[in-house]
């Protein structure tokens, strides 16, 4: 049986490098940082374009989808669904609450965390943008061929979201 010698993946090679090295051969164009970046930007511009406004951020809309489906939540659980650290949403949450968007109350069962809701005036404003950010998903894998764009999510979600284990393994 032939083995096929297996080919050394950039990151495998780049540890073994030197720092000069490493400097001189980067391609800046050429690293998920910098494309992550420029799609982040990509997804701004589209998003305050098809939502015709900038008042209610990606994010925001993200807590105002949420609470509009999974209904009431903790601020726990709310963390949890977007994927932001609790300390910066409940900021969010206090900004959104002044705005009266959401409506924020002491949890019953846990006098130490929140429970937070969407309020009338949230749900109208979801309600006015979610067409636009429906839209934007569509805009995004548009450059995208119909039959790579599954695997391309399935890609992003994998780079996005790794498994706990493989964040360690560095």
């Amino acid at each position: 049986m032939k083995v096929k010698p297996q080919k050394m993946d950039t990151y495998s090679a780049e540890r073994d490098a030197s720092s000069e090295d490493i400097a001189r051969r980067l391609k800046l164009d050429k690293g998920l940082g910098f494309l992550v970046r420029l799609l982040d930007t990509r997804v701004n511009v589209l998003y305050e374009r098809l939502t015709a406004q900038n008042d209610i951020t990606p994010r925001q809309f993200g807590v105002l989808l949420t609470l509009y489906q999974q209904g009431t939540l903790t601020l726990t659980e709310l963390a949890a669904h977007i994927r932001v650290d609790r300390s910066t949403l409940g900021e969010m949450i206090t900004r959104m609450a002044e705005r009266s968007l959401v409506s924020k109350r002491s949890n019953g069962n846990d006098r130490r965390s929140a429970e937070v809701q969407l309020a009338p005036t949230g749900k109208g404003v979801l309600l006015k943008i979610v067409t636009g950010a429906a839209r934007l998903q569509a805009a995004l894998l548009a450059p995208l061929a119909p039959e790579d764009r599954a695997h391309f999510m399935r890609c992003m979600k994998l780079v996005a979201e790794p498994a706990a284990d493989d964040a360690d393994r560095g």
